[in-house]
């Protein structure tokens, strides 16, 4: 017989006993075995104190610190006068026993040698009736007593290969940075070598690194008290407080494997004793206001955060940027979702926030990793002739991942130094000066951020006296690709040589969502990466770039739109699909998800895009409660808006995408990697399910032409029968991938025979669409952080137009995937282009559209094998 610890023997006989207990109320039994056993304890007490020699011990005359808190995690007492406490802590409910203080303004508690705050004392494994004492010396810190400072929000990183480059990148900032803040999700599986790794990155932080529980913080093991001990023993106890400023913060564990009403009940105490007049931060790693985040019990701690104040609740877990100010959910707070530092599942860059608090508010900047002091010219392009007659302007975009700029200035020649207008987080534009006619020029700009660096760069145009050709409507390219198949095939045929006809610029962004272009104007969503309330659709003038209206949302457009008669159909990411009339902006109608049952929090998601067919509006979403609680794809009437079906996805996580339709099936992807979901157009019945071959989160766009349906996964490609689901070919690009983890978000081009296909390795690759087989693969050049194809490509004629993730637009030959002509903007460019007449429209992460005209210079073109 294997022989227990004491420690755990007692562990075990309490549970039996309390199991033993419960059944009473069914059969009783004898008395002796309904009594409950007391739990062991042991008593801790000592003395907080300023710590004015440093030597972490309580000398003579050292100054006490009285009306502190501290706890067990359980338990939450106050110092007295004399700075001292007494807790008398159950040494059962965890493995390892911990004592720590809520680290008061003003003051520090230091730090580890590997960053982690010194705010708790690992006590080992105490015996029943231990006495022991541990006291807490703090030193001065006057940083932590002012209401302005500056902290930096990770989230997920899971101990990933840049991790310390990650911690680094952060510190480099000239700000002067309080501490950094992690949201959970710190190692993969909560080895003791994770955890090392982990600590060996956070070492290298000059401030002060404070983590939060993850899930993935859960090591193998029978128990809470086991799974979540190797946690505990390196970075401290699950939940705890501290405050810095004139703000609260509070950690929370809601992973759902820990004890639910004792974190409770410990929260309660904690905000009672310590927020007072502060303003209340709370710092954890589920969600608590989407679908697939912590579990639904943890809705009760709304109402409480809400009574408090709380003012940012700062999150991670879907590895995704979604950031909503006014939330069901503790509505007094703004919700901020970071994006992974590891790999993101909504296809946006990896990256942080910086979060600069003030006395009465704050900012929430995401930053992306991996940029310092870029400087691009989108406009004149370099090595460029522009038509001085409709020139459209001088347009920058400079960037820098710690220290954004504050101010950039430019000069034509020799003349002088001009300022330049800021827009969104990247942008800035200035009319070209009156002086500068035709002919040849340098122009040279300047960017100085807020300690007075600068960066620079330059570069040679031509200014011509000839006439600009203008963008002119043609064909529609009404949703996602092209069509409702998503084919993206142009009907109207462009030259690979473009020129830049205008720039609309926008204070969003814009991701994987396409533009559209029907009856001469441009529609676009953008995204909100701070919900700053940039959530919108805008109209545009195909022939001007003027903006003729936009109708803002309450949540990022983060899906494709589409228009059919006469209206614009708008997902958005909580879910709401809102109709639009396409020549007035007005609202004509909208479905809302259903409400959660009564005394929940209903949690919806609208990452999908919409497709329109048939006089139906297709569009999927999903919710924690209801009939949308693993997906709904519904069909509405396009005109009035009314249900027409309503089918059951498959998918407990959160997916993206948009429905193809194809030979009267509407296919979905949903719930992971390349499964595919097909359905009855005309009646919602489902037909077939596919599986996941190719691994990988569902992110992927269908596609569908020809009988068969074709959608991309974990940096490869999958071909199935239309009919039966049945796969066909499967084709997985050779190139190591350049995005991590593996997201494939681009819809494959179907032209006839030929399949083209963008892939998170930088491939750009066509493929036989009967077999697979390759006719021709394209690498485009990338870095870390800058690399990768997320876009759609579109087929005109015989060019491919497709942007990268390193910054470029390209056009390539279609027969044989040479680059014939690229416009570098120096951002991502994630979205797929739509052709009309003689424009190609692209957005990017910049959040500005840029429109081009065939008038620009290209590479000959050459013929295969020679």
């Amino acid at each position: 017989m294997k022989h227990l610890a004491p420690k755990r023997l007692r562990r075990w006989l309490y549970t039996v006993t309390a199991i033993l207990g419960g059944l009473v109320v069914a059969a009783p039994l004898s008395s002796a075995v309904s009594q409950t056993i007391d739990p062991p304890s042991a008593v801790v007490s000592g003395t907080v104190f300023e710590d004015g020699n440093g030597n972490d011990v309580f000398d003579a005359r050292e100054k006490v610190l009285p009306g502190v808190t501290v706890s067990d995690g359980a338990t939450i007492v106050v110092t007295d006068a004399d700075g001292r406490y007494s807790l008398d802590t159950p040494i059962e409910r965890r493995t390892t026993d911990l004592v720590f203080i809520t680290q008061p303004a003003g003051y520090s508690v230091g730090t580890d040698k590997f960053k982690t705050p010194r705010f708790y004392r690992d006590l080992g494994e105490l015996a029943t009736g231990e006495a022991k004492s541990v006291d807490f010396g703090l030193t001065k810190d006057p940083k932590s007593a002012g209401s302005n400072f500056t902290f930096g929000n990770v989230a997920d990183p899971h101990v990933n290969a840049q991790l310390t480059d990650q911690v680094k990148e952060i510190n480099s900032t000239k700000e002067d940075l309080a501490f950094i803040q992690v949201s959970g999700d710190l190692t993969n599986n909560a080895t003791q070598a994770e955890f090392d790794f982990y600590k060996a990155a956070t070492a290298l932080s000059p401030v002060p690194v404070w983590p939060a529980v993850g899930n993935h913080e859960y090591a193998a093991g029978v128990g809470y008290a086991a799974r979540i001990n190797n946690y505990r023993t390196n970075v401290g106890p699950e939940w705890y407080s501290f405050d810095y400023g004139d703000r609260h913060f509070l950690v929370l564990e809601n992973n759902g494997a820990a004890p639910f009403e004792e974190q409770l009940e410990w929260a309660k105490q904690d905000l009672a004793q310590n927020v007072g007049d502060k303003r209340l931060v709370v710092l954890t790693h589920q969600p608590m206001n989407v679908p697939f985040g912590s579990n639904s019990m943890y809705d009760q701690y709304g109402a409480i955060l809400e009574q408090y104040g709380a003012e940012l609740i700062l999150v991670g877990h879907e590895h995704s940027n979604d950031v909503e100010p006014n939330s069901a959910f503790a509505g007094s707070a703004k919700h901020v979702q970071t994006s992974s530092s590891s790999y993101t599942i909504d296809n946006s860059p990896r990256g942080f926030r910086y979060v600069e608090m003030t006395d009465e508010t704050f900012k929430n900047p995401f930053r992306m990793y991996g940029a310092q002091q870029d400087l691009t010219i989108t406009s004149p392009a370099a090595g460029s002739s522009v038509p001085l007659d409709g020139f459209p302007g001088i347009q920058v975009n400079a960037y820098d991942t710690s220290d954004a700029p504050t101010k950039v200035q430019f000069k034509v020649d020799e003349g002088n130094w001009r300022p330049l207008k800021s827009s969104g987080e990247f942008t800035w534009h200035s009319a070209l000066p009156d002086d500068v006619r035709a002919g040849a020029h340098t122009v040279e700009v300047r960017a100085v951020d807020a300690a007075g660096a600068s960066w620079s760069t330059s570069s040679k145009f031509t200014l011509t006296k000839e006439s600009a050709i203008l963008p002119k409507a043609g064909a529609n390219w009404s949703q996602h690709h092209g069509d409702q198949g998503h084919t993206g095939v142009a009907t109207d045929k462009i030259e690979a040589g473009q020129r830049l006809a205008w720039s609309y610029r926008t204070e969003g962004t814009f991701l994987t969502g396409s533009p559209v272009i029907v009856g001469g104007i441009v529609y676009a969503g953008t995204r909100d990466e701070n919900g700053d309330g940039n959530s919108a659709v805008h109209a545009v003038d195909q022939a001007t770039g003027k903006k003729l209206w936009s109708y803002p949302v309450p949540s990022s457009v983060h899906g494709s739109i589409a228009v059919s008669d006469g209206l614009v159909f708008v997902p958005t990411l909580r879910g709401t699909l809102f109709a639009v009339d396409a020549a007035t902006g007005k609202l004509k109608w909208q479905h809302d998800p259903e409400p959660a049952p009564e005394g929940y929090n209903q949690r919806t998601y609208g990452y999908y895009g919409v497709t329109v067919a048939e006089g139906k509006v297709l569009y999927p979403y999903q919710s924690r409660h209801g009939e949308a609680n693993l997906g709904l794809l519904i069909a509405l009437d396009v005109k009035t808006g009314e249900r027409i079906w309503a089918s059951a996805m498959s998918g407990a996580t959160m997916s993206d995408g948009t429905p193809a339709v194809a030979d009267g099936r509407v296919y979905v992807g949903n719930q992971t990697a390349d499964r595919v979901i097909a359905y009855d157009l005309t009646t919602g019945t489902k037909l077939w399910t596919g599986g996941a071959e190719l691994g990988g989160w569902q992110d992927g766009v269908p596609s569908a032409a020809n009988g068969r349906v074709y959608i991309g996964s974990n940096n490869g490609i999958i071909a199935r029968d239309g009919v039966t689901g049945a796969t066909l070919w499967t084709y997985k690009s050779p190139h190591p991938l350049l995005v991590n983890g593996g997201a494939t978000p681009a819809a494959p081009t179907i032209a006839g025979d030929v399949i083209y296909m963008g892939f998170p390795s930088g491939a750009v690759t066509a493929l036989d669409a009967a077999t697979g087989s390759v006719l021709w693969d394209r690498l485009l050049p990338g870095a870390q952080y800058r690399a990768g194809i997320h876009s759609s490509p579109a087929l005109s004629g015989d060019t491919l137009f497709v942007g990268s993730n390193n910054g470029s637009f390209y056009a390539l030959d279609s027969n044989t995937g040479r680059s014939l002509w690229e416009h570098e903007i120096g951002t991502w460019v994630s979205a797929g282009p739509a052709v009309s007449g003689n424009t190609v429209v692209v957005g990017a992460f910049d959040g500005n559209l840029y429109a081009y005209t065939p008038d620009g210079e290209a590479a000959k073109r050459s013929v295969p094998g020679k």
